[in-house]
């Protein structure tokens, strides 16, 4: 353990450090890898850099954390602006309770207020919350996630509150097929409608789509670059369901697809284009969706966060909100925290005519929120 006076140097990640930010990565959340550090950091075609920080104790030289970012380019009121999400700050356990985190932070931040970057955000657990609103960030949004119970045991594995959601998911459990195949039967796909199935992500229809919609709020700019690097993340299985009427796409919908070390299978509705649009749109993603549950019928669980999909579509083919009971029972609130660059003091937080601290300015998914 240090000392109680150690001090600590943040600096950019230097190749050396490689092997020792993959290894906190692990131990602290699972998962990573050399393929995936390149698809995240390196390969990202928004970043001119490796988007990421280190701290090391100044005394030895000691790994102590690391802070990673990741670039996007977003549209805000239609707009091209620069921003980043901050990825997971990792703090080595011998190094806790010594300000590395608020360091890390703060470094990024003051980094970033001198570039063009224009506002920061993340949705950071109730642990490191705090840290970050110390930091200047304000909560603006819960985000609900909306979740297809098929297995009602993978339930305490995709929550926070595992013990709650595996009693709720004892009680559910002979209910749940049941369920879920009356709403998919009430749930008829438009008969006008058809739905292609790719294999491979296809980037440039689905780059075509999302110009048809383009919301006002925060969102990245899903033009060919970022689709192609978006799902080329090596821990995911990625597919796509375009829906065509009179052969002329009018929506589509993305899955990724993993299966974790206790075998639970997790397909996420990673995203839906275009982002907004009308009835011709909505009924594409009644199409797709419904593809969609009946070619993962076997995953454990199906989820998705966003506005693109109405509620009431994700609603007639079973999935429930946690910001409603009953999953609201046994989740937690995913807050969104942002950070306003702009302005003379950093918080003037108003931009091309939107306010960032309005909920309903923001139009992310999972394509901006993680890395699934």
């Amino acid at each position: 353990m240090g000392d109680a006076d150690d001090d600590y140097t943040v600096r950019w990640f230097e190749p050396g450090d490689r092997e020792a930010v993959l290894a906190l990565y692990a131990d602290t959340f699972g998962g990573g890898g050399d393929d995936w550090f390149d698809w995240k950091y390196l390969d990202n075609p928004r970043a001119s850099h490796v988007p990421v920080l280190v701290a090391e104790r100044d005394r030895d030289g000691a790994f102590a954390g690391a802070r990673p970012q990741v670039p996007f380019r977003f549209r805000v009121g239609g707009d091209p602006v620069l921003g980043l999400r901050f990825g997971d700050t990792m703090v080595h356990p011998d190094h806790r309770r010594r300000g590395v985190f608020t360091r890390l932070t703060e470094r990024a931040l003051e980094h970033y207020a001198g570039m063009p970057t224009a506002l920061c955000f993340n949705v950071p657990n109730d642990a490191a919350r705090p840290g970050f609103l110390k930091a200047g960030g304000e909560v603006v949004a819960d985000l609900p996630s909306h979740y297809r119970v098929q297995d009602p045991g993978a339930l305490a594995a995709a929550t926070r509150d595992s013990a709650a959601a595996a009693g709720l998911s004892r009680l559910a459990a002979p209910a749940a097929r049941g369920y879920l195949g009356a709403r998919d039967r009430l749930a008829a796909a438009p008969e006008d409608v058809t739905v292609v199935r790719y294999r491979d992500v296809p980037v440039e229809p689905l780059a075509s789509l999302y110009e048809r919609g383009v919301p006002a709020g925060v969102h990245a700019d899903r033009d060919a670059a970022f689709l192609s690097w978006r799902y080329g993340n090596p821990d995911w299985a990625y597919e796509a369901f375009v829906a065509r009427a009179g052969g002329d796409p009018v929506a589509a919908v993305v899955t990724g697809t993993q299966t974790d070390a206790d075998g639970v299978t997790t397909t996420n509705v990673v995203d839906a284009l275009p982002l907004r649009g009308g009835d011709r749109r909505d009924a594409g993603l009644r199409a797709a969706l419904a593809a969609v549950v009946r070619e993962y019928a076997d995953s454990d669980l199906l989820a998705y966060a966003g506005s693109a999909i109405p509620r009431s579509v994700l609603r007639a083919h079973g999935f429930l909100p946690d910001d409603r009971p009953p999953l609201s029972r046994v989740t937690s609130p995913t807050l969104l925290v942002a950070y306003d660059l702009t302005g003379d003091d950093g918080r003037d937080w108003r931009m091309n005519g939107l306010d960032l601290r309005d909920g309903e300015t923001w139009a992310l998914s999972y394509a901006e929120l993680d890395a699934r």
